[in-house]
């Protein structure tokens, strides 16, 4: 009986030192879980900050190339403004006499000659 006693006790021992490893490994593996999910919640914070900027970058590009479009725009839109003054200054200037003498002719024709 002290043999079977003995072989019990041993088995004891042998399952508490097995419960104890396992709790080591299982706090250990806890940690490691840990550690990971931090480097991961880094890793993604900085792949946030990364993607924040190349949309803000993104944003900067097309704003400028907004920018200038209108401006081309701008001047086109201000060069075809004072062509269109120019010629109709030019056209003024070439009828405005007759323009006078028909104004004249229809005040005699309306009013008549005095």
């Amino acid at each position: 009986m002290i043999g079977v006693k003995k072989l019990v006790l041993e088995a004891l021992d042998k399952i508490r030192e097995a419960e104890a490893h396992v709790e080591k490994m299982r706090q250990a593996t806890k940690a490691e879980i840990s550690t990971y999910e931090q480097t991961q919640a880094e890793k993604f914070k900085q792949k946030q900050v990364e993607s924040q900027e190349k949309v803000t970058e993104l944003l900067q590009t097309i704003e400028s190339q907004q920018n200038e479009q209108l401006e081309k725009q701008k001047t086109i839109l201000l060069s075809e403004a004072k062509k269109q003054t120019q010629e109709f200054k030019e056209k003024y200037g070439k009828n405005k006499d007759s323009i006078i003498d028909y104004v004249i002719e229809r005040v005699k024709k309306i009013y008549g000659s005095q």
